[in-house]
Parts: C-alpha cells; sequence; structure tokens
C-alpha cells in the first residue's frame, strides 16, 4: 500500500485543483523524507515554481515544475498525500508542508518509508533505479499474453512473487496481485513457469479488471492509505481474499488460506484457485 490505483487516485484528485498554482512555501518536519537533495536544498528550489502537470508512473506520483523541475513522490507502504485550505492544522504524521497558492499539501508518512525526490531534466538518480527499471503497467494495451508468456517462460519463482516484481508488473502490490489470482483461479504457490497459456491469460485479464476496478472505486482503504481530502476508497467492499484469511470463501465456502510467500503475506482459497 498503496499501490498503482491508490496512486492514480491521488493523481487524479490533485491535478485539477494544484496544476498551474505556485509553489508559495515548504516546510521540512522531517528532514530523511527528503532522500534528494538535502532539506533546505529541496525547499529553496521548489519555491515559486509553478506546477504544470501532475503524472503517474506504477506507484510513482510526479509534479512537473517550471524550470524542468520535477518533484518525485514514493510513498511506499504508508505514505499519502492529503490537500487542505491554508491555515488547516498538518495531520499527526504529516512529514513535508508545501504551501501551493491557497493551499497546503500534507506528505504523511506513518513508518516513514516513503521518500520525496526533485531532480532536473533528464537526470538519473542512482536511488531511484526502480524507478527507471519499472516494467509494463497492467492497465496498459501492451501488458498482454504475448507480454506475459514471455516474463514466466522458464520461471521457477512462484507466480505470487513475479506479480510484486515490478520490472514485470509496474503498479502491483500485495493487495492486486492476490485479487487478481484470485479471480484467475491461480493458485499464488504455483510456478510461473506451469501456468498454462489459458491461465495466463485469465490472469492477465484478472490483472487488468481488479486495477481498473480499483481505480474506479478510489482505491482500497484497509490499513494507512486515504483519498487527498481525508475520505477513504471503496474497493476493500469488493475484496475477495485480501485481508480475508480463516473466513469463507465467497464462491466455494471454504476457509481462505493465510501463506508466507517471499516475505508477503498471501491469501488464496485452496479449492477455487488450482
Amino acid at each position: 500500500m498503496p499501490e498503482l490505483p491508490e496512486v492514480e487516485t491521488i493523481k487524479r484528485e490533485l491535478k485539477p485543483k494544484i496544476i498551474h498554482k505556485k509553489i508559495k512555501k515548504c516546510t521540512i518536519l522531517r528532514g530523511d523524507v527528503i532522500a534528494h537533495p538535502d532539506p533546505q536544498e529541496f525547499c529553496k528550489s521548489i519555491i515559486n515554481e509553478s506546477i504544470i502537470d501532475v503524472a503517474r508512473k506504477a506507484k510513482y506520483l510526479f509534479f512537473e515544475l517550471t524550470n524542468d523541475k520535477k518533484i518525485i513522490f514514493h510513498l511506499r507502504l504508508s505514505g499519502t498525500i492529503s490537500l487542505r485550505k491554508n491555515r488547516a492544522k498538518h495531520e499527526r504524521f504529516t512529514r513535508v508542508i508545501i504551501g501551493i497558492n491557497g493551499h497546503q499539501l500534507f506528505f504523511n508518512e506513518p513508518r516513514v518509508l516513503g521518500r520525496i525526490y526533485l531532480v532536473k531534466g533528464n537526470k538519473q538518480l542512482p536511488m531511484l533505479k526502480g524507478l527507471y527499471n519499472l516494467g509494463i503497467e497492467p492497465i496498459a494495451d501492451d501488458f498482454n499474453l504475448s507480454y506475459m508468456r514471455g516474463k514466466l517462460k522458464g520461471r521457477k519463482a512462484k507466480i505470487k512473487s513475479l506479480l510484486l516484481d515490478q520490472r514485470i508488473c509496474a503498479g502491483v502490490g500485495n493487495i492486486y496481485s492476490d485479487e487478481a489470482l484470485f479471480k484467475a483461479g491461480v493458485r499464488p504457490l504455483r510456478r510461473a513457469c506451469r501456468i498454462t497459456i489459458k491461465e495466463t491469460a485469465k490472469l492477465v485479464k484478472a490483472l487488468k479488471d481488479v486495477i481498473r476496478k480499483g481505480i474506479d472505486n478510489y482505491g482500497t482503504s484497509v490499513a494507512d492509505y486515504h483519498r487527498t481530502d481525508g475520505k477513504n476508497g471503496s474497493f476493500q467492499n469488493f475484496l475477495n481474499v485480501y485481508g480475508k484469511e480463516n473466513e469463507p470463501c465467497k464462491i466455494c465456502g471454504t476457509k481462505i488460506i493465510l501463506k508466507k510467500i517471499g516475505n508477503r503475506s498471501t491469501r488464496y482459497c485452496p479449492k477455487c484457485q488450482k
């Protein structure tokens, strides 16, 4: 958390409210969340720049600024962004406050794992290697059967682990991988190379379906995630297996199982998922 649908929701909600607005103030409450440059230089460099676009790639959020500058937010496990009117009181875990013509943007991070970067031009930062090595997002047209068959061929890793690999399925995390595997009827413990062509086609479709539905429902609020206005997303109302361990499967009634795969909690139905 947050995954592609949550970051897409943040992007869509922020864009019409802050685009073409000037950054007037920057307050750092926790310096270590500014990964590049140092906090003082970060603030100095963004003040009086205007936001010309808000974009997203996988789980990364971008503010395109004037003078060829770009703020990159990596929310990681628990980062969120809130947008409030000026003079609103910051939240308990607010780490950075950016003042934008009439609004305050709060970067909130309870676990202090999320990071913010400022880059200029096409400069690539070594600490952002994950961004530069992203695979294709499941909602993209070229995320198709041919692409996935190529990624699974000869791979002995468990299919759940490959779905979490950002070099393969950009933007997918624990929630949407579990839900897609359930929808496709594929057990997460299966070795990738054993997944059939028919199962791969089902999995590609399932990934597209659950992520699009996640976006349509403003993301999944099961832990720290909330929308920019503080409201919750609603995709949690449609979850079939995530967070449902020991509950009966909605399809067959079999108890949902919880297992660790590569240090990640994974839920599945032992009857519906072959």
